[in-house]
This record gives C-alpha cells, structure tokens and sequence, in this order.
C-alpha cells in the first residue's frame, strides 16, 4: 500500500524591483514568467490552510549528478504559488554566477502548480547549477516554504546530446537524434497492448527501473526523452501519444498523480505545457496487459489512453530546437507509469 503517494497564457517579464505594472521589458531582466493557467495566483485567499509550500516532486531530483546541459528543471509543488512571491524569491546560478531565463507556471490536473525553469542560453558544459527556491516564496494562502532554510537544487552538467532528429520523426532509425534520460527506448512491433502507428517502431519512457531498457528512472521517479535538435524553425507540433500506468484505478484522484510535460527550447523562443497524468484521464482508460512488466506494483490492473494524437500550437521557436518530454511520479517513487511517442511532425 502507498504511504505517499490550455487556459489564457498571462506572460509577465520580471525586474527584481518595485513596478505597478504586470509586466515590463527592460534589458536587465533575469526573468522572463509564463502563467500558463491557473497554477499561480495574484491575490492570497483567506482559505485558513496553514499547510507550508512544498517540493513534491523536482527533475532532476537526484543531487550533485551529471546531466545534459540541455536539460530543463521541473518543480511539482504541492499548492499554488502567489506570483507575486515569486519575485526575488527564484534564482539560478551556473558556476556561482547569476544566469536569467524562463519560467514557465503550469497547472496541474490538481491546480497545483509546475515550475519550467528554461535557461536564456544552454548551461554550459562541465558546469555547476543552482537553483534556489527562498523562503519568502508564497502558496495561493500566504504559506512559506515548509523548510527553516531555501530550497536547493544542485548538479552538473556535461555535453551529451542526441543528434540530429529531422530524419527520424517516426523512430525507424533507431534513437538518431533521441537522447533517453532514465528508463527510455525505442521498441519496435507490438509489445503487449501498444503497437507503433507509423512504421516499425515508437519511443517510450517510464517512471520506473528498467520496465522498456536496462537504465533506472532518475531518482526511482522520473525519466525524459530529448528529440533534437530539430534543424527548421517550427511554431506547432503533432504527435501520437499513449498514457500507461499501473496507479488505474487504485490512485486516480490522489495525491500521488504520475505526469507527463512538453518542453519545447529554440534560439527564438520557449514553450511548456502539462500534456496528462493519473487524473487526467480518471477512469476513462483501457486495461493493457504486457507492456513493460506492467503493472508494477499493487493489484494486476495497468490502465492505457491508448493512442492519441495531439497538436501543440505556439510562437515559433527558431532554428536548432529541442523537444523535451518528461515523465514523473508525484510524491512517490513506486506504482510506475509509462509515456510513448510516435509519428511526430513540425509546422511553421
């Protein structure tokens, strides 16, 4: 038994100085925040919660390892965050030097909110980050963080990436172009109950430990699939995408809501969005049978969307961009869940 476990896009550019605007465009700025619905609020409610604001979930979540420096940084809190507490409360430093960049706020399928830290250039190579959540931040009721010190979240990075992708949209050539952080492969035929819909074979990620490759989720929670770069600038995505897990239909409505993001980072411009999770799809799902060694844990029912197509519309992203699925247990490193990805294509 578990023990744990599109709106209106608001975009505010941020000065760590007093304004009465909502937003301004000065060349100074560090911070560029992107409310991408209703995970962060502008006014404190009187709710009477006395809860303390939380990290659920962070990617990476591991400590002081190696990644890619392509790789973006997530945050699961566990409430809303008050906007304006964010303002001087986020900071990011590579090599003990402060660096800007873009926050994307989403909403999770519990209106909880997900941070995107995306920074303005790639993190250098063989580098040190930091990122530093302070104290002073708010949830939608007034709460600070539920910790006497900041909140830290330290590792490295180095230079491996995946290639080129423009020639591998539906996965027939291998991982060209795919870097896999965590459990992440590409299967070719029908395995279990999900079979490629174009082609041969089709990408897939997990929450788990060697469900679809010998490699362990980061953190026994997370993974994430890299495609790119992608050569052409493009301004919308499509894609086929299938939501298995082993938390149907035990967890559905908890806590503990295994999600899937987007992150999408070109020369140009930034984009992210929260694409499903345990409740998301509720009880509307499928039972499948042998995919992955799934379910995991718990009763013998792992649940699918089954496949699904997906547009993704935004400002064009400009040349060499990277698309960046993750997928993550929340609050929890156990009942696993899967993602995969086939027939993907770009549009200006």
């Amino acid at each position: 038994m578990k023990l744990l476990k599109n709106l209106g896009l608001l975009v505010f550019f941020v000065i760590f100085s007093c304004s009465n605007d909502d937003s301004s465009n000065d060349n100074n700025e560090l911070y560029t925040f992107v409310n991408n619905g209703g995970g962060a609020v502008t006014t404190l409610s009187n709710s009477g919660d006395v809860t303390g604001l939380g990290v659920a979930q962070a990617v990476p979540a591991v400590q002081n390892e190696i990644y890619p420096k392509s790789l973006p940084i997530l945050l699961f809190l566990n409430d809303k965050v008050y906007f304006d507490s964010l303002k001087g409360n986020f900071e990011v430093t590579q090599n003990d030097e402060l660096i800007g960049g873009t926050i994307y706020i989403n909403e999770a399928a519990n209106g909880y909110a997900i941070l995107t830290f995306v920074p303005k250039n790639t993190f250098s190579s063989n580098s040190t980050i930091v990122l530093t959540l302070k104290n002073g931040i708010q949830d939608a009721s007034g709460n600070h963080l539920n910790l006497d010190m900041d909140y830290t979240l330290s590792f490295q990075t180095n230079s491996q990436d995946g290639g080129n992708f423009d020639d591998n949209l539906s996965f027939e050539n291998g991982d060209d172009g795919v870097l896999f952080l965590g459990d992440g492969n590409i299967l070719s035929g029908t395995q279990g109950c999900v079979s490629p819909t174009d082609g041969n074979s089709f990408a897939a990620i997990t929450s788990g430990n060697s469900l679809v490759s010998s490699q362990s989720s980061i953190g026994q929670a997370s993974s994430m699939m890299i495609l790119g770069t992608i050569s052409n600038g493009f301004s919308s995505i499509n894609f086929d995408y299938n939501f298995l897990s082993s938390e149907f239909q035990e967890y559905v409505d908890s806590e503990f809501d295994d999600s899937v993001m987007i992150t999408i980072v070109g020369t140009d411009n930034v984009y992210s969005e929260f694409l499903t999770s345990v409740n998301t799809v509720g009880t509307n799902n499928t039972q499948c049978s042998d995919f992955a060694g799934m379910p995991d844990d718990g009763d013998n029912y792992s649940g699918e969307t089954g496949w699904m197509t997906k547009t993704i519309n935004f400002g064009n992203v400009g040349n060499d961009a990277l698309v960046i699925f993750t997928i993550t247990d929340v609050s929890d490193t156990i009942y696993s869940s899967a993602f995969t990805l086939d027939n993907v294509s770009f549009n200006n």
